[in-house]
């Protein structure tokens, strides 16, 4: 046999071989095996239906299961172990004592339980103590340790919720005096959010480590504000106009700037304080205007100074009114005479004062043709 039709066979070999393994694979799916350990039992309705009852589970809702699952194996390939779960439901519990349930074993969506099964479990009920529920609320203290970075302060912690309500038999909750948890802001510039764990202390400080004691939450959203200060300038928008320019006009701003308090971030993006838009040419030749400084969102402002004050001085610059009694009426239409009725008006003037008083008489101009109905 030559070399070249031995590899052909060999090739023809393995096709097959792959061949029958996806027939067998894809068209009779054999069952394959796989294994979950330490897999955590729930209890449905446990903080509700039973709460409502007046009961609670003094023990066995830390139970963990091993499982052996039997199935094809493209099912198997979709469920990733930590997506198993074991629910117990507790609707069916009645009364205190020793309990014994089912549970059901539920996959991730969209794989069919109808061609999974359990081939081997450490347990196939769960045991659990049942006994009557008692409640309390104890208040949530927070302990901040550390200090932030030069420059920077802590304010007062910000928690989600003031107390925590604990469920319980009698003789487990009367001791219990408080919940503290503890938050470490050490060397930061960044105020400090998180969800925190706390610990149960009883009346002498001591704390307390009771697992028959069940808090109705596990974590409490803790903020501890971290913030700075800044000095940013105030200042107004200044719109100029025709006779009405800076090179006449000057301002002063009492106080010329201010010092803010806010997170590092926040502040950052200041550079200044808008007091105002002003228009010069609505200014007189010498005003004091008188404004509320209001600090930017999430800042806010650090001393006395609430307040501020601009003060205009106009120079080389002056109004005069003037009587107008010459009209020119420009552009009529064809066909048409336009005649100005009115007599006289009176005009108020402004400008550089050597224009100004050589300013004798005005000339008025009648508006554009479109303006003028016949």
């Amino acid at each position: 046999m030559s070399k070249k039709r031995k590899a052909v066979r060999i090739a023809l070999s393995i096709l097959a071989a792959i061949a029958i393994w996806l027939y067998v694979d894809l068209v009779r799916q054999p069952s394959v095996p796989m294994k979950g350990k330490d897999i955590p039992v729930e209890f449905a309705g446990e903080s509700t239906t039973l709460a409502d009852k007046g009961l609670m589970l003094l023990s066995g809702y830390d139970t963990t299961i091993d499982l052996t699952l039997k199935g094809p194996r493209r099912q198997l390939w979709q469920i990733d172990k930590n997506d198993i779960r074991i629910v117990v439901d507790t609707s069916t519990i009645t009364e205190v004592g020793s309990q014994s349930l089912t549970y059901q074993v539920v996959y991730p969506d969209g794989v069919s339980k109808n061609s999974i099964s359990v081939d081997w479990a450490s347990a196939y009920r769960v045991t659990v103590t049942v006994g009557e529920l008692y409640s309390t609320e104890v208040p949530i203290q927070c302990e901040v340790v550390g200090t932030p970075k030069k420059g920077f302060y802590a304010e007062e912690p910000i928690l989600d919720i003031d107390k925590v309500l604990l469920h319980g038999q009698r003789d487990d909750l009367v001791n219990i005096s408080y919940a503290k948890l503890t938050v470490d802001i050490s060397d930061t510039d960044k105020s400090y959010e998180n969800a925190v764990g706390f610990t149960l202390y009883d009346y002498n400080d001591i704390a307390v480590d009771n697992s028959a004691i069940r808090p109705a939450v596990k974590l409490v959203q803790v903020k501890v504000p971290v913030k700075t200060t800044k000095e940013v300038p105030l200042e107004i928008v200044v719109k100029e106009s025709a006779g009405s320019t800076l090179e006449q006009t000057s301002y002063t701003i009492s106080p010329k700037s201010v010092t803010l308090a806010g997170e590092k971030d926040v502040l950052d993006a200041i550079s200044s304080i808008a007091l105002d838009t002003v228009y010069l040419q609505d200014i007189s030749q010498a005003q004091t205007l008188y404004y509320e400084i209001i600090p930017p969102e999430n800042t806010e402002l650090v001393g006395d100074n609430q307040s501020a004050t601009v003060t205009f001085t106009v120079t080389g610059v002056t109004e005069k009114t003037v009587t107008v009694n010459q009209f020119i009426v420009e552009r009529v239409r064809e066909g048409f005479r336009g005649q100005c009725t009115t007599e006289s008006i009176q005009v108020t003037i402004r400008g550089l004062t050597d224009e100004i008083a050589a300013i004798t008489c005005l000339l008025y101009t009648s508006p554009s043709p479109r303006d003028i109905s016949g």
